[in-house]
C-alpha cells in the first residue's frame, strides 16, 4: 500500500511484480532481471503451469545459483534507480 510510482521493488513473486507493475513501480528479480509489461504474463502463466505440475506429484528443477555476471546486472539496475527503501 506504501507502493509509489517509479518505487524499485526487489521480490521473485510474480504475483508481488504484477501488482508492483500495476502501480507503476519498478519490480526487478534479486538476479537482475526487471519485470515488465511484455514478460509478466508469460512468467504468471509459467507460474500457474509449474503448480499443476507439482498438484499433480511431478517435480520440478530448483533455481540455478546465481553467477558474477547476475550480481553485476543486480547491482546496475539498483544504482540506475537512484533511490532504495527498505520495506519490512
Amino acid at each position: 500500500n506504501m507502493l509509489r510510482p517509479g518505487d524499485l521493488v526487489v521480490t521473485q513473486d510474480y504475483g508481488l511484480a504484477a501488482m508492483c507493475l500495476a502501480r507503476r513501480a519498478l519490480p526487478i528479480s534479486q538476479d537482475g532481471m526487471v519485470y515488465h509489461d511484455g514478460n509478466i504474463e508469460s512468467l504468471l502463466q509459467a507460474r500457474h503451469a509449474a503448480k499443476k505440475i507439482r498438484s499433480a506429484g511431478g517435480r520440478l528443477k530448483g533455481s540455478r545459483k546465481r553467477t558474477p555476471d547476475q550480481n553485476v546486472q543486480f547491482e546496475k539496475l539498483i544504482q540506475r534507480s537512484g533511490k532504495t527503501k527498505e520495506v519490512e
